[in-house]
């Protein structure tokens, strides 16, 4: 996969397992980033939109919120989440 590869959300959603109405809702939402589109209006999705929807079924089936996982997936945040683990984060439940 290089990094000049684009998926139809067809090819997306077959790669994460998602539903292309799912992909669609995340994509709508900023939790998914279309790379492009078409000229015929359709959407192109990158490498980088693979990997952050299939984080998301594993992280909702933890228990996390929508919000969470919206922070968590967030490129922006990685410098933030790397210096600083768990600021801001809900505290681990103890067992």
């Amino acid at each position: 996969m290089d990094g000049g590869t684009l998926y139809s959300i067809g090819e997306l959603a077959r790669r994460t397992g998602l539903t292309v109405k799912r992909i669609r809702f995340c994509s709508d939402r900023g939790s998914v980033t279309q790379a492009d589109r078409t000229p015929a209006g359709y959407r192109r999705y990158g490498p980088d939109a693979v990997a952050r929807p299939a984080l998301v079924r594993p992280l909702r089936e933890l228990g996390l919120g929508l919000d969470v996982i919206r922070r968590v997936t967030n490129p922006a945040n990685a410098a933030a989440l790397a210096i600083a683990p768990g600021a801001g984060w809900p505290a681990p439940s103890s067992r």
